[in-house]
């Protein structure tokens, strides 16, 4: 096989990884065809790249057998038991420590996974290609079990009156280098049912060598109530109580632009 992805063997098998674990498919229980659509910011256009039966969003070829069933496996089966409730049904829920942090880990590799699923099932069907993970991101998410360093992971609730199962917002995240020179970033929205995950990497590697700034570390003040940060994890660990104040069905794109700032260009980056 080509080298996996995430451990970069050569000498295995390889897969069929669904980006959609089996357990959220099962539990939304969607028995039609799926509209696949895309919109990267700052864009208002929504591109109809396809259709897809049973949210079975598929990344084939790419990841190692192991990996599969024995990371990404421990993985879900680690995150599903308190993910899936609130998913599902908005279940209150407390998250400690280890929790948010599974839930960041969780978060990250679905939107890297994301994306190189979508570019390979629909390599003509978007004006933009997201962003492509670069190998040191992944290589860091499958040997440390954790976001590479750099990464940032808000958590929400977005109420979507459990008629959308998933909705995934793609954006740029350019770092400014000491130098001049951007290197790319990637900010992604991912909500699965009612829970509404952030994430924000880079290619922390290029990012240390050019010396670029942090990349937003705060919601705006008119979102403050509504996104938690759960990654990096706090300097005193605490317990996180979900959901916070809902995004309405109808602030999809209050949560994407966080309310219009970066659509415009702002917050900065900060050191």
């Amino acid at each position: 096989m080509e080298p996996c992805v995430l451990c970069g063997t050569t000498d295995a098998t390889a897969t069929r990884e669904h980006v959609i674990p089996g357990w959220a498919r099962r539990s939304f229980d969607i028995q039609g065809p799926v509209m696949v659509g895309a919109r990267e910011e700052p864009s208002e256009l929504r591109t109809r790249v396809g259709k897809i039966q049973h949210l079975n969003i598929t990344l084939d070829d790419a990841i190692c057998g192991n990996c599969n069933t024995v990371w990404l496996s421990r993985l879900e089966r680690a995150v599903r038991p308190f993910l899936a409730p609130m998913a599902v049904s908005a279940k209150p829920t407390t998250l400690d420590a280890k929790r948010q942090a599974l839930i960041a880990t969780w978060a990250v590799k679905t939107v890297l996974l994301f994306e190189m699923a979508i570019r390979q099932m629909y390599p003509t069907g978007r004006p933009i290609q997201g962003y492509r993970a670069s190998p040191q991101e992944l290589a860091w998410l499958r040997a440390n079990r954790e976001p590479p360093p750099r990464s940032l992971v808000w958590l929400g609730c977005w109420d979507c009156q459990q008629a959308i199962p998933v909705n995934y917002a793609p954006s740029d995240a350019p770092l400014p280098m000491a130098d001049g020179s951007p290197v790319a970033g990637h900010f992604t929205t991912l909500a699965l049912g009612y829970v509404a995950l952030q994430v924000f990497t880079v290619d922390f590697v290029a990012a240390e060598q050019h010396r670029a700034a942090s990349w937003n570390t705060k919601v705006p003040a008119s979102l403050a109530q509504a996104l938690i940060r759960i990654w990096p994890p706090s300097p005193l660990p605490r317990e996180v109580s979900w959901p916070p104040q809902a995004f309405a069905r109808e602030d999809w794109n209050r949560l994407v632009t966080w309310d219009g700032e970066l659509r415009q260009g702002g917050p900065g980056p900060t050191r």
